[in-house]
């Protein structure tokens, strides 16, 4: 489909709503050019100094790891826990365990790769989609945890609680919506022959890949940059503009409500910025901050979306992506307030001797702005932890193929 075919069969109300939208923000800004430059500039910070060097790395990764047939030798061994758990081919592991360290939108654009030689379906694909949108853990641990709330152990508490609502959230979301379940299990591909070794099925899936992808590592190399940093900008220009639609909802639509509104609503980076600068009791704010997190902010969504459209998958798969994202909202919130409190406990006497400059009752925070000028070797420490978080990565990927060791073990012990 061109773009022109694309403009002339929208719906001329759609089109209509979004042109006047659009003139209203050029008013705004004209009218308060100051705030809306400073809005600007406090999403360029994130985006510069947080987002492009924590996503950069996983982006170019997960690229080169689906044109090396990696991808194609880890659905081998991931394909149990992934069928049984997910209804999707294991094929789709990698995206998953990509979006749960790279963070949005690393794990749709992997999932998109996987579409475009064809080893998952557009309907399974959405599911994925829908099941690896996670946020960055570079973001929840160093930004959240040690620069937002001065407390490192509430920035893994966080990691932990987002990555097990994901989970929880995604398998009942595949287990309710029974009709597009049965669609994606008749639409898996064939499985491989058992008559052959692990090992063999392995290698033979990475060749198969290699062969189809048919590029040099050179072009490689320079494709998976290219479309690396196209992606990042893309994540910017949202960021960007953003920040300044909030900035002028909160002049001019609200101005007497809480400065979190909209930055929770919208984007996730502010708005779990504004909620740690409330002064609500701590168990509130770290399952405020946790919901948030599950929910992503409309900006991710519309990142998704568009990546989503570049790989030809149809723009109402995203009510569900919504709903999805609601229930692991919903479902972190719950999780948080249940055990945030024994864990505070816990960790105020476990986390004191590595970290004694951060106490549990610390809640002074520096203004945004400040902290990321400040710090001007943010993106060091991101760069520097690449290493760590590589680690962290395949630790994933090897919990990930035990549990769907045990889960062909469970198969196989009670289906007899």
């Amino acid at each position: 489909m061109t773009m022109q075919t694309e403009v002339t069969g929208s719906n001329p109300i759609r089109s209509v709503l979004l042109s006047t939208g659009a003139l209203l923000l050029v008013v705004a800004v004209v009218v308060s050019p100051k705030d809306a430059f400073d809005a600007s500039i406090q999403g360029l910070d994130i985006w510069w100094k947080i987002i492009f060097p924590a996503m950069l790395p996983f982006l170019m990764l997960s690229q080169m790891l689906t044109a090396f047939g990696f991808t194609d030798a880890l659905g081998v061994l991931l394909g149990p826990l992934m069928q049984r758990w997910f209804r999707l081919p294991g094929d789709a592991g990698l995206a998953l365990a990509v979006g749960m360290c790279g963070g949005f939108p690393a794990g749709a654009d992997t999932a998109s790769r996987l579409v475009r030689d064809q080893q998952i379906t557009d309907k399974q694909a959405i599911i994925l989609v829908a099941a690896a949108h996670f946020t960055n853990p570079m973001m929840i641990i160093l930004v959240i945890g040690a620069a937002f709330l001065h407390q490192p152990a509430a920035g893994y508490f966080l990691l932990m609680i987002h990555w097990l609502s994901g989970w929880i959230a995604a398998i009942i979301a595949i287990r309710l919506n029974r009709s597009r379940q049965k669609q994606t299990t008749a639409a898996s591909p064939p499985k491989r022959s058992p008559q052959h070794g692990l090992w063999f099925q392995m290698m033979n899936a990475a060749r198969e890949a290699q062969a189809r992808d048919g590029r040099g590592f050179g072009k490689l190399l320079g494709d998976t940059v290219s479309h690396a940093v196209q992606t990042l900008m893309m994540t910017g220009g949202y960021i960007i503009g953003f920040a300044v639609f909030i900035r002028l909802l909160g002049l001019y639509i609200t101005p007497g409500s809480s400065a979190a509104l909209w930055p929770s609503v919208l984007e996730v980076h502010l708005g779990t910025y504004h909620l740690s600068q409330t002064p609500w009791a701590p168990l509130l704010t770290i399952s405020l901050i946790a919901a948030v997190l599950g929910w992503g902010g409309l900006c991710s969504h519309l990142q998704v979306s568009a990546v989503m459209k570049s790989a030809g998958m149809a723009a109402k798969s995203m009510i569900y992506f919504a709903a999805v994202r609601l229930l692991h909202a919903l479902t972190a919130f719950s999780l948080s307030v249940f055990l945030w409190i024994p864990f505070s406990r816990y960790s105020s006497e476990v986390w004191a001797p590595f970290w004694p400059s951060a106490s549990a009752d610390e809640t002074t925070l520096l203004p945004m702005q400040s902290q990321l000028e400040g710090n001007t070797a943010a993106a060091e420490i991101l760069w520097s932890s690449f290493p760590a978080v590589c680690i962290g990565l395949a630790i994933i990927l090897a919990v990930m193929i035990s549990l769907s060791g045990l889960t062909h073990w469970f198969n196989r012990r009670f289906s007899r």
